[in-house]
């Protein structure tokens, strides 16, 4: 979740996760050297009793290497094959660009079926970081063209590769940090399955921006693994 498709000024075609971080699509597949004070899996910010997690996650992404300016393709969420490394940090334009996302045309028939939130709905948000664009914690407000799983989904995905795998979530890094949102009642959902895969689950997007009933809660953190 969180996936968008970009070109930078060098006119590479590069992967945004989270809003945050770009991969330059010819690097999917490439090994991932460790390098110190940027090796992912033992960042600080990824513990669950970390206690300044958004500013150490501010300081992971300064060692990353800066990208060009990037312009969005496309208008929404995406679900791409392959798996993305290499990290950049995406530089403050593509903030912008991330926030023009936020108003998505038609998913392309991935999600055929259209409901409503019923007055107790409660859907589920993995995300790769601590600070989400889409459902930002103390909020009241999930983006538009926001991807989320019904509370059922839940205890299939007890980790953050388990969550990337089962939503079929084309990238490297874990969505270890699980948003509880809760939507107001009667507001506009489509859903459907994660592919034809055969371990795949159930995918929801909220076409408009929704209200939540209670502010957004901080994320829950999930091990990687």
């Amino acid at each position: 979740m969180g996936l968008h498709l970009a070109v930078g000024t060098d006119e590479r075609a590069y992967l945004v996760i989270g809003g945050e971080v770009a991969v330059a699509v010819e690097e999917i597949g490439t090994p991932i050297e460790p390098v110190e004070r940027v090796t992912y899996l033992t960042s600080s910010w990824l513990r669950p009793d970390c206690p300044r997690r958004e500013e150490l996650f501010e300081e992971w992404l300064d060692y990353l290497w800066p990208t060009p300016e990037l312009r969005a393709v496309g208008g929404e969420e995406l679900g791409l094959p392959g798996r993305g490394v290499g990290l950049r940090v995406a530089p403050p334009a593509e903030a912008g660009a991330a926030n023009g996302l936020a108003t998505a045309p038609a998913n392309g028939g991935q999600l055929p079926f259209a409901t409503r939130s019923q007055p107790g709905t409660i859907v589920y948000r993995w995300e790769p970081f601590p600070v989400s664009r889409r459902c930002r914690a103390g909020g009241s407000m999930i983006a538009a063209a926001s991807f989320a799983a019904p509370e059922q989904e839940r205890p299939f995905m007890p980790s953050g590769f388990a969550a990337a795998s089962r939503l079929a979530w084309p990238s490297l890094l874990p969505a270890c940090f699980l948003y509880a949102l809760e939507p107001a009642a009667d507001s506009a959902i489509e859903c459907g399955a994660v592919g034809p895969m055969p371990d795949g689950g159930v995918k929801m997007r909220f076409p408009h921006a929704t209200p939540t009933r209670a502010m957004i809660a901080a994320p829950a953190v999930l091990p990687p693994l």
